[in-house]
């Protein structure tokens, strides 16, 4: 029965209603699994074995009395640790904040909490969520990868069958790309379409927060759960975009993954046309001056007295930052301004964006740089490279594994494609993806 409920949410949820399984049933054996597993994973931080059962029993009595359940009701989910849960401590991974115990919830928190879900914990986040690896914990599948970051515990503790959902927040890729780490699905919804109150914010003008979960239908269940509005309704999707300058800036397996993903595409009549998006060393350029000036002003603005306890490597870039001219910060914005455009732009010709989430398959835990497109880069800027735009552009984007086989895909974790939709259309982005997930596996070699 556990393995049945650990693949699918929609399933738990409806034997719930249905009265074949009760809601402290159902979270058991996610409470053992992290109970037995953690200790070697890492994921979570804080395990609210307790809170989590009385209000499973809470539901249950719901149910008994015959009254509506909430939306999410009997859910079991986790949160990342830069979310105020209230009660818990909520350190973002700094060892400056370990004290930091909310009185409050997050936006996310009390909403999943209004919505019957049942939080089961808080996941382990890099420092601050400044990286894009989570070193303190370790890989389910593979001890010598990387989990990604800064959402690492949240798509660890998913693909390890630790809860059914998990939210995570995203500044330059830090839901979509651990969902590539791990081989699980994250999105990231348009800015501002989910508050980030009650966040530790990194940088207010591109932190996003969004749902996490093994599959694109469970991803949708949570969105739709999740939203504060509507949005529009999901369109027929006729066109897609790529790029294949950022195609061909990624590993052999991933290429030949999106190859064979483009085929299974145009099968289903859509057309696949080649658009230019803008050239990734300018993007990744723009990304990093605006990451470091902002990250720099807002938390010497806030939290000045902490900074030298703040993670090295935040150090290290609000140094670049404070030596950095003005006129690159300003010539970064207009770059920010421009691309906006640009990808609005692409996005009247075509309905849908693709491209990698990932330059790299497997990336590994430990390292300074990475190979991409045979030269050296910086490890986190290589694995922002291809996410960080959309946090800039504030477009919805999702990333879903690819479960197609390669002669250079080793390993248990499969490429990640990543999805580009119109602000406010992350339904037409998630009904795309729910068909590419229904039709995939089935052509897999």
């Amino acid at each position: 029965m556990a393995g049945f409920f650990e693949t699918s949410a929609a399933a738990g949820l409806s034997a719930i209603r249905r009265g074949e399984v009760s809601t402290r049933e159902l979270i058991s054996p996610f409470l053992s699994r992290i109970g037995e597993n953690n200790g070697v994973l890492h994921a979570v931080r804080h395990i609210l074995d307790d809170e989590a059962r009385k209000a499973a029993s809470a539901i249950d009595a719901l149910v008994q009395s015959g009254e509506a359940l909430p939306r999410l009701a009997g859910l079991p989910v986790l949160i990342k640790e830069n979310c105020d849960t209230a009660g818990v401590p909520c350190s973002a991974g700094m060892r400056v904040r370990t004290g930091h115990v909310p009185e409050t919830d997050s936006w996310i928190t009390a909403r999943l909490r209004a919505l019957g879900a049942i939080v089961l914990g808080v996941t382990v986040s890099d420092p601050g969520a400044f990286s894009v690896r989570t070193p303190d914990v370790t890989h389910p599948a593979d001890p010598t990868l990387t989990v990604g970051g800064s959402s690492g515990g949240s798509a660890a503790a998913v693909a390890a069958g630790f809860c059914l959902g998990a939210i995570g927040t995203d500044t330059g890729g830090s839901i979509r790309i651990p969902s590539a780490c791990c081989g699980t699905v994250g999105l990231k919804p348009t800015y501002n379409a989910l508050p980030v109150t009650g966040i530790f914010p990194l940088i207010p003008s591109l932190d996003h927060v969004g749902p996490m979960a093994r599959t694109v239908e469970d991803v949708t269940l949570l969105w739709d759960a999740l939203r504060i509005n509507a949005g529009a309704d999901a369109k027929a999707v006729t066109s897609i975009g790529f790029d294949p300058v950022w195609l061909s800036e990624a590993d052999a397996a991933i290429r030949d993954a999106f190859e064979l993903v483009l085929a299974q595409i145009e099968k289903q009549g859509v057309a696949c046309r080649e658009i230019r998006l803008p050239k990734l060393d300018e993007v990744a350029e723009m990304h990093g001056r605006i990451f470091f000036t902002e990250g720099a002003a807002y938390h010497f603005a806030h939290f000045k007295t902490a900074i030298p306890r703040y993670p090295s490597l935040a150090r290290q870039w609000f140094a670049l930052a404070r030596g950095m001219p003005v006129g690159d910060y300003v010539d970064a914005w207009e770059r920010r301004v421009r691309f906006t455009s640009e990808v609005d732009r692409l996005l009247e010709e075509v309905d849908l964006l693709l491209t990698p989430t990932l330059p790299v398959l497997h990336p590994p835990r430990d390292g300074q740089n990475l190979i991409v497109a045979g030269r050296p880069l910086d490890y986190t800027m290589a694995l922002v490279r291809q996410t960080c735009l959309f946090d800039h552009t504030g477009h919805p984007a999702l990333a879903m594994p690819v479960p197609f086989a390669s002669s250079d895909a080793s390993g248990s974790v499969s490429p990640s494609l990543q999805i580009v939709g119109r602000p406010g259309e992350e339904n037409s982005l998630l009904a795309f993806a729910r068909v590419l997930e229904r039709i995939l596996p089935d052509n897999a070699p």
